[in-house]
């Protein structure tokens, strides 16, 4: 019998969720930012009180990571993509040009 892994689409899922823990931590902590609990007991996600400064900050320091060639986790890349792209789709008419 050959070894295998199987699952491995699964383990990519648990990554990705977890990178984004982290990186959502990462500018909670950073931004001193407070996350509220709904009437169900869940946290409400960083991207819900983000602001337009902190996504532009973000940005700007993936945009230095990849002009810069500098590394960078690439679960932590995606998932601070992530929340910068959802929070411009949540807030696209509020942005300032």
């Amino acid at each position: 019998m050959a070894f295998e892994i199987y699952k491995m689409g699964k383990l990519s899922d648990h990554l990705e969720s977890e990178a984004y823990e982290w990186v959502a931590y990462q500018i909670t902590e950073t931004y001193g930012l407070e996350l509220q609990k709904n009437e169900y007991g869940y946290e409400q996600d960083v991207v819900e009180v983000m602001t337009e400064d902190h996504v532009k900050e973000i940005e700007e320091f993936l945009d230095t990571t990849y002009k810069d060639k500098l590394w960078i986790e690439p679960y932590a890349n995606t998932a601070l993509n992530s929340i910068c792209d959802r929070w411009r789709d949540e807030n696209e008419f509020k942005v300032t040009p």
